[in-house]
């Protein structure tokens, strides 16, 4: 059955979004169109439907408006497989995506967000995909701070919920309201960030317009990828605001003259949690740290005194492009001879007719007393085993 009504998705729409205005464009409120009108009775809004929806639901969408499967996968947060992760999860926290919070039908977080200009200047409102993402901070069109609150009731948005009760009218522009007290989204007074620096910003604007089929140059060891440079780029905003970033957020502030450090003082968050002003200061500090790869960052690192064991608690799960600075310009850890390198200069000892001893073998090979001290295990050991 072909539904008489089935609007096309808009560009970049989500598939919530498209779901939730099919429904109001036929006349019905959600529960109803779905499983009376449609005959799908499975749960549908107590999951986050745009990570993994159902291939049932998928197939009955295809079924009734004539769009092909793969424009529908399309709506679903699994288009930014390959672009900011290998795989979206099927469960549990994922990078770079707000988490909704789903209990039943109600959303504890704020996982939708929103532009009022957006919403303001749509004839059609709608929510975009990218709207999901904790990288989409600022809107590319109208450079405002993204909202994730209704300013009237502080509620976070739940679309799916416009129509619930008896007598409800669902008005054509529902999406533009907030579903809890009705305030008008789009009249949101908008909140610009004066950022410092031009370039940065520049440059964070041209990744979020291109990043969905956009690489990105990651150092000159490393051909320009997508996967990898979003993992970095996580890496480092994660770090920043991390139990060990607190000389870095403070060198931050100081040199781009704004607050970094105030916003994490005695806490322990995941950057996804962060509201859109949080995260767009910590995306631009980033920005700003990328720019002229790796010479600023290793600067930075320097005058704060940040070094490679700061940068994660397991440097080998960063990618090459990030790792590879870390480990040598970053590394402050003393070089580990290996058992060659202190029996030859223990030979040079006896030959020279010096008893070998922690001081001396420290002497020769730079050492400090501690790593002296296994050098001259290593040796002793070594004797050991020659003897037998």
């Amino acid at each position: 059955m072909l539904l008489p009504l089935h609007p096309q998705p808009h560009s970049g729409e989500i598939l919530s979004s498209w779901m939730v205005r099919l429904a109001f464009a036929n006349g019905f409120p959600l529960h109803t169109f779905y499983a009376n009108l449609l005959g799908y009775r499975a749960p549908i809004w107590n999951r986050d439907t745009d990570r993994h929806p159902s291939p049932a639901l998928l197939e009955v969408l295809g079924r009734c408006t004539g769009q092909p499967l793969l424009t529908l996968r399309a709506l679903t947060l699994s288009a930014y497989d390959g672009i900011l992760f290998e795989q979206l999860p099927m469960i549990g926290n994922a990078s770079w995506i707000l988490p909704v919070g789903v209990l039943h039908r109600t959303r504890r977080r704020a996982g939708m967000q929103f532009c009022p200009l957006c919403l303001r200047c749509d004839a059609d409102p709608y929510y975009r995909r990218s709207w999901r993402l904790a990288i989409h901070a600022r809107c590319e069109h109208h450079q405002c701070v993204m909202e994730q609150y209704c300013p009237s009731c502080c509620e976070p948005v739940a679309y799916h919920r416009h129509g619930i009760g008896r007598g409800r009218v669902i008005s054509d522009q529902a999406l533009r309201f907030c579903h809890r007290c009705g305030f008008d989204l789009g009249r949101k007074q908008p909140i610009y960030l004066d950022w410092p620096d031009v370039v940065s910003s520049r440059s964070f604007d041209e990744m979020m317009h291109h990043f969905e089929r956009g690489a990105w140059k990651c150092g000159y060891l490393t051909p320009p990828c997508a996967v990898p440079f979003f993992a970095g780029l996580r890496a480092l905003v994660s770090v920043i605001i991390g139990r060990y970033g607190q000389r870095l957020r403070s060198q931050l502030s100081n040199t781009l003259g704004l607050s970094l450090d105030t916003c994490y003082v005695g806490r322990r968050v995941e950057f996804e949690y962060l509201g859109a002003l949080e995260r767009l200061k910590l995306l631009l500090a980033v920005s700003w740290l990328l720019e002229d790869w790796p010479s600023r960052f290793i600067a930075m690192c320097g005058a704060c005194r940040f070094t490679r064991s700061r940068l994660a608690e397991e440097v080998r799960t960063l990618p090459f492009w990030l790792a590879s600075v870390a480990d040598e310009y970053l590394d402050n850890r003393p070089y580990l001879h290996n058992a060659d390198e202190i029996y030859a200069a223990c030979s040079y000892l006896l030959a020279q007719q010096r008893s070998v001893t922690r001081g001396a073998l420290g002497h020769v090979l730079g050492l400090s007393k501690d790593s002296a001290n296994t050098a001259l295990r290593i040796w002793h050991e070594r004797t050991e085993e020659a003897g037998k």
